[in-house]
């Protein structure tokens, strides 16, 4: 890819994080290289994600058509034999990794052309619990389509038996629910109700990052944040919760495709009869302004939508949040559940505003709350 034009004043050069006494790596090596569709971003987006041994310098470039970008690797060998991947077509036509004078370079050839504002490129520090390395993500829009958390249910069932199991990490202990205060009517009214909590994302797939600081916040701990006190109140009001994760782990498997996973989470409701189940997430946009709860549903049964209009209504009289709104989508996880769902996001991880909310000692408790008292209007309305 000749005759880029690099772009300085977006990514500049592009530091991959490193400790305050760390030198940068010569010799380091690329080992891994993969991708995903991801349908939960605004716009839906592919993600590349690169393993590496050591934190690296990068820079990122794109030519003056739109069409090519480039990611160059400083002093890093590719170790691993794939050299070109066909991706998602309604974004990338293809990615190569080559070597060329000590350095990796990533160059993808874009399907449309793109602005190098809105491709984000970014560095994750290694997680040891994980078993996680350095890694480099980029990630690339895909112009045009609308955010969703469904492809056709056939698919997602091929996929689900083709697919092998993955191997996990070792389990996190979970913590057991805890005895919290409950009015009376709600213990009246929730009592022997079998309801299922889906907390966003885990494990390897983080979800939306945020930031504080200098610090990411991951969509992935936001939701479990919230699951869990929901959960100590449901339970304390004499309902049966399941959980489709109650600690940082993938549901189906590390590195799952979208479908799997999400069927996973589909299968824990659906297995357990629930009467509902109530899927947790955060947004995110590329405007850092945009702030809002939405409640999304879809009409499989005659009680979708009452069950996200009692959510969303509770969700507006206790917190201090802009509404977006009730939208019917085809959203996996309430197109694939057999009971009533909502998919609700709680507010932008992108909005500085809002991650200093969600990441308070106080917030994810009145987001759980205002959950809770929906679910308690709701099954008092059947």
């Amino acid at each position: 890819m000749k005759y880029f034009k690099l772009i300085l004043l977006v990514f500049s050069l592009l530091w991959l994080p490193l400790a305050a006494n760390e030198a940068w790596a010569k010799d380091a090596e690329i080992t891994d290289l993969r991708w995903t569709a991801r349908n939960d971003g605004d716009p839906p987006f592919v993600r590349i994600v690169t393993d590496l041994t050591k934190a690296v310098q990068a820079e990122a470039a794109i030519d003056k058509s739109g069409k090519n970008f480039e990611v160059i690797l400083k002093n890093t060998q590719k170790s691993f034999s794939g050299s070109q991947y066909d991706m998602d077509p309604r974004a990338i036509d293809f990615t190569t990794v080559s070597e060329k004078d000590g350095d990796t370079y990533i160059d993808v050839a874009l399907t449309k052309p793109q602005k190098i504002d809105d491709i984000h490129v970014f560095a994750l520090r290694p997680d040891a619990k994980l078993g996680k390395p350095h890694r480099l993500v980029i990630d690339i829009p895909i112009q045009g389509a609308k955010k969703s958390y469904t492809k056709p249910a056939a698919s997602a069932e091929n996929t689900a038996t083709k697919k092998p199991a993955a191997k996990k990490p070792a389990a996190e202990k979970e913590a057991p629910p805890q005895k919290v205060s409950v009015p009376a009517d709600a213990r009246k009214i929730l009592k022997g109700k079998i309801i299922c909590l889906d907390p966003g994302h885990g494990g390897t797939d983080v979800g939306a990052i945020g930031h504080k600081g200098n610090k990411e916040i991951y969509e992935k701990d936001v939701t479990l944040s919230i699951a869990l006190p929901l959960r100590d109140m449901l339970t304390s009001a004499g309902a049966k919760v399941v959980m489709t994760r109650s600690t940082d782990k993938d549901v189906y498997g590390p590195w799952a495709d979208d479908d799997p996973e999400l069927q996973a989470r589909c299968d824990v409701g659906n297995q357990a009869n629930a009467d509902v189940f109530v899927s947790i997430h955060i947004d995110s946009f590329s405007n850092g302004s945009v702030d809002g709860t939405t409640a999304y549903y879809y009409p499989k049964t005659a009680k979708d939508l009452m069950l996200a209009q009692m959510l969303h209504q509770s969700t507006m009289n206790l917190l201090s949040i802009p509404d977006r709104g009730v939208r019917s989508g085809h959203l996996y996880v309430n197109v694939n559940t057999k009971m009533p769902s909502v998919l609700m996001e709680m507010g932008y991880i992108s909005n500085a505003h809002r991650v200093q909310m969600l990441t308070s000692s106080w917030g994810p408790k009145s987001i759980a709350k205002s959950l809770f008292k929906g679910l308690v209007d709701y099954f008092a309305a059947l």
